[in-house]
């Protein structure tokens, strides 16, 4: 006799708690704290972020530095990863009406946000020969973090490991029977 197979286990992990009262609130703020406490992952966040506007301001001819020194490379990946952890997110839940209706476009305009209150940030130690070059940054600096992110593991996975092999199991089994 055979039994209706079980219900695949949650494909988002098991560090993701049930929803409770609190909601999605609660498993947000789970979720922070996890990832706050995770310092490696911090850190080649850190390292990730400071990377792609060092490499941005040096690729890009409208943009440059006032003044460089390998320094100043831990302190720009600080800050940009601090306004892209803090102020991106508050910017884009206010922006989501228009990120949706532009298809996601409006997220260049807040990369090239976060490079202007990096440059006011470090007392206008990025120069830029006008607005254009900070929006083509903002272009340069979103495929450059999203490169070196995915090149450095930092971006979770679409499917966990864990429903993956179940879902290998079951078509294996399907097949089979």
């Amino acid at each position: 006799m055979t039994t209706a197979p079980e219900a695949p286990p949650n494909s988002v992990g098991a560090a993701t708690p049930r929803l409770h009262h609190y909601g999605l609130a609660g498993w947000a703020g789970l979720r922070l704290r996890q990832e706050i406490s995770n310092w490696r992952l911090f850190l080649v966040r850190l390292v990730t972020s400071g990377l792609a506007v060092v490499l941005t301001v040096t690729i890009l001819p409208g943009l440059q530095f006032a003044s460089w020194g390998w320094g100043r490379f831990l302190l720009i990946g600080l800050i940009f990863g601090l306004l892209n952890a803090l102020v991106k997110p508050v910017i884009q839940f206010f922006a989501l009406r228009y990120l949706v209706a532009s298809y996601g476009l409006v997220v260049v305009l807040i990369n090239a946000l976060m490079l202007v209150l990096l440059s006011w940030i470090l007392g206008g130690d990025i120069q830029s020969r006008g607005g254009l070059s900070f929006l083509l940054g903002g272009v340069l600096v979103g495929v450059l973090g999203l490169v070196l992110d995915s090149l450095a593991g930092t971006t979770p996975p679409i499917l966990d490991q864990s429903a993956a092999a179940v879902t290998t199991e079951s078509r294996v089994s399907e097949k089979t029977a």
